[in-house]
């Protein structure tokens, strides 16, 4: 856009009426900002629209049915031929679910041609291009900040190799009265190796800009994996596992289920106040889903922060976890259909006074 802030349109409407009557309206003064009137460029066929389209459109109002194109059809190639710029869909058909649908796949607005009047033309085509504008900043800004993460994480897990590398190394010549402290040192290691594989995956689904694939998952040798980390970063916790899993069980899932675990793990341990805790992995299985439960002996989450406790950065009044482990917890299941839940320790094995908490994830079979 030039200084004046002069818009540049491309219009595509083969309705003669139609397009003579938004050219008056584009051409009405009032625009918000505008020192000018906007330039316009009309075709009445998708295909000449796209041969002319290039980096000097500021936006492009396209109707669905074109003459050598119809329906959403139109949208897609517009789309695919389109840059930057915004496209806003005129539709005659009186019935917002075109137009919701056409935003659901990439306009950015939609008008109502029989609801247009020079008022809410300019205002929809002004706040489509800053909106358009400000999510190019934003998505900027986002792979910016996840370069900079990508970079941290490598770094961070360079130097925890070479940190528990030496420290394995070191405990055949530490002196017993020091073991307590190389195994100290190990175990927060461990912790921080921990964190930057969680900020890793929480980076991922922040990425991601679409609903997402989910395919089949073996579960077994995911949870199984799992299981076996927590228990060598965390030599203190005892961890049962009840309930066979066959080699053949899958679920509806992504590659990151595991963070759904690791997480589980992690807190049923970080937030335990036992100097040794103990977890229990339940597995139940019905034809239609999986139920993984993580129960510990921890001092239990209150009645009042149970609603709360998936939420992004809780991590309550006492907490020295990151925040992020349990609403990762929770996005990532609800991305797969499934439920997270938290219930009493006691009232899951149907005991008085047992302390502790218990989650249970529930997964569709694939």
């Amino acid at each position: 856009m030039t200084d004046t802030q002069q818009y540049n349109i491309l219009l595509v409407e083969d309705n003669p009426s139609d397009a003579r009557l938004i050219k008056e309206y584009l051409k009405e003064p009032g625009w918000s900002g505008q020192q000018t009137v906007p330039t316009i460029q009309h075709f009445d066929r998708l295909s000449a629209a796209v041969d002319a389209r290039d980096e000097s459109i500021d936006i492009i109002l396209l109707d669905l049915g074109l003459p050598d194109s119809n329906g959403f059809e139109t949208l897609e190639t517009m789309l695919e031929a389109a840059g930057d710029e915004p496209v806003v869909v005129l539709t005659g058909l009186d019935d917002d679910s075109v137009g919701i649908e056409a935003v659901e796949r990439g306009a950015q607005d939609f008008l109502v041609k029989g609801d247009i009047n020079p008022k809410l033309l300019q205002r929809t085509l002004s706040y489509a291009v800053e909106r358009e504008r400000q999510q190019q900043v934003l998505e900027r800004r986002n792979k910016e900040l996840a370069l900079l993460n990508q970079v941290i994480r490598h770094d961070i897990k360079n130097d925890l190799t070479v940190i528990l590398g030496w420290g394995d190394a070191l405990r055949e010549h530490v002196e017993p009265a020091g073991q307590d402290h190389l195994e100290r040192i190990m175990n927060a290691s461990e912790h921080i190796a921990g964190i930057a594989e969680t900020a890793g995956d929480f980076m991922e689904i922040l990425e991601g800009n679409r609903e997402p694939e989910l395919h089949p998952v073996a579960l077994k040798p995911v949870l199984q994996s799992e299981i076996k980390k927590s228990q060598s970063a965390h030599s203190a916790a005892t961890i049962t596992v009840n309930g066979e899993l066959s080699e053949t069980l899958q679920v509806s899932a992504t590659n990151l289920l595991s963070s759904v675990f690791r997480n589980l793990l992690n807190n049923a341990v970080t937030h335990n106040n036992k100097s040794s805790p103990e977890i229990t992995v339940e597995v139940d299985v019905s034809p239609d889903t999986v139920e993984v439960s993580v129960a510990d002996n921890g001092p239990g989450v209150p009645d009042s922060q149970k609603t709360e406790i998936f939420g992004r950065g809780e991590m309550g009044a006492k907490s020295q976890g990151s925040g992020i482990g349990l609403y990762l917890v929770d996005t990532l299941v609800e991305m797969y259909d499934g439920t997270v839940t938290i219930a009493d320790r006691d009232e899951w094995v149907s005991e008085p006074d047992v302390d502790g908490s218990v989650f249970t994830v529930t997964l569709n079979r694939a």
